[in-house]
């Protein structure tokens, strides 16, 4: 009697869900109808007891008989079996009700189509579960490759998951070409490069990346190095501008250390032409400017500086624009780029003032008017001046070793400490400073 009351009490809370719950596609036929009602009721409270094995009783029926009542059977059904597989410690249970799990995904694509987001839920779960069962890798695959035709919707758990799971298919002895390695890898990138594009973590995308990277080392093997990305991978980009295929290409020559193949740069440009970023502009700069196409590097330089918002990295960036045109020889600019930096970045001060040491330092040919000893080497007491803000106690005594003796000064009717304009170029003002006679 008691056990009659309790199910009676079940079926009357199962009938409330019933008349809030969604609209059900009943059968014409009414006893068919009246027990689908039943079978649901059945199956929403047990879900809602957590008593997956009965709700999964009514679910399998109501999938039998009913197929196109409504879609929740299905979630339902997947969940049910998903939580009998987690509880139980029974590997050939577990994979019967993997087994029945993956029928009620299927059986939702069959008659309701899946969501994005479970086709991503379904893709992971064949990782989770069975990424070592060998029979069953394959379907695993399949199910990655459909989640990933919306990468846009791939979830987190599906990007170093899909990779390894391509690096054990092929472990098991299923043939995937380095070819098919490479187009899961770029796709895989594309979502990565979505994902930080959408504003996600990128220190953690970059961490996949990362990964990523090394699974694909593993898949494609010991071959795979500069100049298997170079003959394989790069080529393409000789006859267009590929930016999904050059940061493939960048992301590969990184990873394995290739800076120096021609493609890194090629690659490089590319991505900064469609998707200009600071970052790469100031590596492009650099690279230009170790090669003397100082007009280029400028160029580059100025694109990162006009996307830069932080002080510090705009010192920087002012500092590789000082470098750039002393290298160039036009001392002035350079002054007024390392000043620039001194203003934006205490921690970078030391550096700009040991860049204008070394401006000062270096113009002693320039200037020499050969006049006057004391004003020919005032440039090296004003190279000392900013060797000393900077610290650079090396480059303090070289200038140091090149004033005049106090016996010069002496000569020259001044003294130590006394005032004097530094000319040429630098048009600035020091004082007189003197080394030991000998």
């Amino acid at each position: 009697m008691k056990k009659l009351l309790l199910t009676i009490v079940a079926l009357g809370v199962g009938l409330t869900a019933f008349a809030q719950g969604p609209e059900l596609k009943l059968p014409e036929d009414k006893e068919l109808a009246d027990m689908a009602k039943r079978k649901f009721a059945i199956s929403v409270d047990e879900m809602s007891i957590k008593r997956y094995g009965e709700a999964a009783k009514a679910l399998n029926w109501l999938v039998k008989n009913t197929p196109d009542l409504y879609d929740g059977l299905y979630i339902n059904g997947y969940k049910a079996y998903e939580e009998l597989a987690e509880a139980t410690n029974d590997e050939a249970k577990k994979d019967l009700y993997l087994d029945s799990m993956f029928f009620f995904f299927n059986k939702k694509a069959e008659v309701f189509e899946l969501s994005d987001l479970e086709k991503n839920n379904k893709a992971y779960r064949y990782y989770k579960y069975w990424k070592s069962n060998r029979d069953k890798i394959g379907e695993g695959m399949e199910a990655y490759k459909v989640a990933y035709e919306n990468p846009s919707e791939v979830i987190n758990n599906n990007i170093v998951s899909y990779m390894d799971m391509a690096r054990r298919y092929k472990a098991y002895g299923n043939p995937l070409s380095d070819q098919e390695a490479l187009d899961i890898y770029g796709k895989v990138l594309e979502v990565i490069d979505m994902k930080i594009a959408a504003g996600e973590d990128e220190e953690k995308q970059e961490r996949y990346r990362g990964v990523v990277n090394g699974i694909l080392t593993q898949i494609i093997g010991e071959g795979f190095d500069c100049e298997f990305i170079e003959q394989n991978l790069a080529p393409p980009l000789d006859r267009g501008e590929d930016v999904k295929l050059a940061k493939k290409v960048l992301s590969l020559l990184l990873d394995k250390g290739c800076t120096e193949s021609p493609y890194f740069e090629k690659a490089a440009e590319i991505i900064q032409a469609k998707e200009p970023n600071a970052g790469f502009a100031k590596i492009l700069g650099q690279r230009a400017a170790s090669r003397k196409d100082y007009s280029k590097a400028s160029a580059f330089y100025m694109e990162a500086l006009s996307m830069t918002e932080e002080n510090d990295k705009k010192a920087d960036l002012h500092l590789d624009i000082a470098k750039l045109n002393q290298l160039k020889g036009d001392k002035a600019a350079a002054r007024a780029e390392a000043l620039k930096a001194v203003e934006l970045s205490k921690e970078l001060s030391k550096e700009a003032y040991e860049l204008l040491g070394d401006l000062y330092f270096g113009s002693f040919e320039q200037c020499a008017k050969q006049v006057s000893q004391i004003d020919d080497r005032a440039v090296f007491m004003i190279a000392h001046d900013m060797y000393t803000k900077a610290g650079a106690s090396s480059k303090m005594a070289n200038a140091k070793a090149q004033f005049p003796t106090i016996s010069d000064v002496f000569t020259a009717n001044k003294k130590e400490g006394d005032p004097i304009k530094v000319g040429c170029w630098i048009n600035a003002n020091t004082t007189i400073k003197v080394r030991p006679s000998n």
